[in-house]
């Protein structure tokens, strides 16, 4: 089966690509806006429009070298003493046998069945030595178990996906990497393998996660749960002196191993948070204290904002005063200085090519349009750069809400892992109030569930909401507005936890973007509201770019 048998007309061979949707772009307004994610890698799409969402049954993915090995099935006729190395960590000979588990040259071969196919085989030695099929398809060993599954466990390695084989569950998979490295920014790469079970995983009522209890195996948990949604992600704690699943069953046996996941308990998102909840989280606060947030990329901004994840900014001001260019600048240096991942509602940024060129000209530092306009190549390899890291949302839609953007971004970050989202403006979104709701109410509601959302998904997400119908101050300038100046009243600053005002002071004796911090909620890692004092900052309309402001003192003559 290819992509054009379904309809889907693509020329890239790797790496993910936005198309029509064979399915639904014909009876739409806006025909030829591609609406269609393909990856061409994992042989997957998704229309973010009309839902269709599908797979080649039997991929020939293509990788670098345009070739994807599908291996043989291996050897099962395993000699005594590889089935004694199995039975000494308490795993029986029925379950090898049952899993086909392979032998050949001293490497025991886990092979991974796909849809009935073996797609990858994983070897070790008894040492630890770890090998894989070259150019095999990356999905999750056991991977035809999570199929139809209301819950799913997930291990960090195919042994403790054995030891829970062994007693008595069926619903088990292991990643097929095994961990990243403590602290590590885990990339698209070391994740590739959600996307092939991404059906599975959000379909599941819960998944129950079983890595290893070391800092590399807690960077696993926090990942594939945050892409997952912890709203259905279960932790289980294991007994002292154990570190993964087989540690269990060695030590302790079945029994303990059942109970260990029966006892597995929610990540605390919601309702009464018990001391083992958060247990875990509160000794690694104490180990690793709570750091700094990260700078925009301005010094003289630094010490009145800096972003952490899992919280929400508002961003007003008054129209054409640099709203949405300085929200963009922000998300460059994000980029640029943290390797951070996007997703950005922005209506009055339509379309998005012209958008995305005022992107790469605050990445270049180029401008656009005139004699000094970037190159071709310089926007091409920058555009390449940015593909990895900013995704759009929402621009082909007549009537975008704000459920909807929250529901897309939430398929963007089990794909890609998200840091951050835009929604610019509020003003421009379909707002659906509830039976008996007003605007207050409404927006209560929402700051709410966007509160909770970045929580949940450790997520920054920046709203940018217009005020309302401002009057000049008694020299004709506008006046500085803030939170409490946006339509829906106060919730705004009350809710949210760090409100700015972007505002461009000019006369004669001054030219520069303000940034007016009026709350920030976690002072002691983010810095405090400067107080009427805004933080200045130069801007260059050319290039898009901010930079810090250096006041020149005009020498006066007597």
């Amino acid at each position: 089966m290819t992509f054009e048998e379904n309809g889907i007309y693509i020329t890239e061979t790797s790496g993910e690509v936005q198309t029509q949707c064979p399915k639904c772009s014909s009876s739409r307004k806006k025909s030829s806006d591609p609406c269609l994610s393909v990856n061409a890698g994992e042989g997957i799409w998704f229309c973010h429009h009309c839902g269709w969402k599908g797979g080649l049954k039997k991929v020939k993915n293509l990788t670098k070298n345009n070739i994807v090995k599908i291996p043989d099935p291996p050897k099962t006729n395993l000699p005594d003493q590889v089935y004694q190395w199995f039975e000494d960590r308490g795993i029986s000979r029925v379950v090898i046998d049952a899993e086909k588990i392979g032998y050949e040259n001293r490497w025991i071969q886990f092979p991974f069945y796909k849809d009935g196919q073996v797609v990858n085989i994983k070897s070790r030695t008894g040492d630890k030595k770890f090998r894989q099929s070259k150019n095999a398809e990356k999905c999750f060993y056991r991977f035809d178990s999570m199929v139809g599954m209301e819950t799913i466990i997930i291990t960090e390695g195919e042994m403790d996906a054995l030891s829970l084989v062994q007693s008595g569950f069926t619903n088990v998979v292991s990643v097929p990497d095994g961990a990243p490295a403590q602290g590590s920014k885990p990339s698209d790469k070391k994740f590739s393998y959600l996307l092939s079970a991404e059906e599975h995983l959000m379909n599941a009522e819960t998944v129950i996660l079983c890595t290893d209890s070391d800092g590399a195996g807690k960077t696993l948990r926090n990942e594939l749960s945050r892409r997952i949604g912890r709203e259905k992600c279960f932790r289980v704690v294991y007994p002292d002196g154990c570190k993964d699943m087989n540690d269990v069953l060695m030590k302790h046996g079945e029994d303990k191993v059942q109970d260990v996941v029966s006892n597995a308990h929610p990540y605390p998102i919601d309702g009464v948070v018990m001391v083992q909840d958060v247990e875990d989280d509160a000794i690694d606060l104490l180990l690793t204290p709570d750091s700094k947030g990260l700078s925009t990329g301005w010094s003289a901004v630094d010490p009145h904002y800096l972003v952490s994840p899992s919280e929400v900014t508002v961003i007003t001001g008054v129209p054409n005063m640099g709203k949405s260019e300085w929200m963009d600048a922000v998300m460059i240096n994000m980029v640029q200085l943290y390797g951070w991942k996007f997703g950005i509602f922005s209506a009055e940024n339509f379309p998005v090519k012209h958008h995305l060129l005022k992107l790469v000209g605050k990445f270049t530092g180029k401008p656009f349009w005139g004699d000094d306009r970037m190159s071709e190549e310089t926007a091409r390899s920058s555009m390449k750069i940015l593909n990895d890291h900013i995704k759009f949302i929402g621009t082909q839609e007549d009537c975008i809400t704000i459920e909807s953007i929250m529901e897309q971004a939430k398929i963007l970050n089990f794909r890609f892992g998200l840091n951050g989202l835009i929604v610019d403006p509020w003003n421009t979104l379909e707002h659906k109030f509830g039976d008996g709701e007003n605007e207050t109410l409404y927006v209560s509601r929402v700051l709410s569930q966007l509160s909770a959302f970045a929580k949940i998904n450790e997520m920054h997400i920046w709203i940018v909401a217009h005020p309302r119908k401002m009057e000049n101050g008694v020299d004709r300038k506008p006046v500085v507005p803030s939170p409490y100046d946006i339509s829906g009243s106060a919730n705004w600053f009350n809710k949210c936890d760090n409100a700015i005002t972007v505002h461009r002071h000019k006369s004669e004796d001054e030219d520069y973007a303000g940034i007016h911090v009026h709350k920030i909620r976690f002072q002691y890692k983010n810095g405090k509201p400067n107080q009427g004092n805004p933080c200045k900052l130069k801007y260059d309309i050319n290039r898009g770019r901010y930079s810090e402001y250096i006041e020149e003192f005009k020498e006066k003559l007597f």
